[in-house]
């Protein structure tokens, strides 16, 4: 009975050891998504500047037109 209970608290141990590796592990990880997230929303920002800039740039009369053309 000694042997089962002694067995039982190694393996209590080593699930132990094994969850605190996992949360430093989801902690790494978390904080790599976090500067991912700032990283990703700065190139999402210079995108759109330069999506509103060439925008700006277009003029209205130069736009490809689109639907039926009447010249035959």
């Amino acid at each position: 009975m000694n042997i089962a209970i002694m067995r039982a608290f190694v393996e209590i141990r080593r699930i132990t050891l094994i969850q605190n590796d996992l949360k430093t592990q989801l902690n790494e990880i978390k904080q790599r998504l976090g500067e991912h997230d700032v990283q990703l929303s700065a190139i999402y920002d210079a995108l759109e500047n330069m999506l509103d800039e060439k925008a700006a740039e277009r003029r209205w009369e130069d736009r490809e037109r689109i639907g039926f053309k009447n010249g035959i």
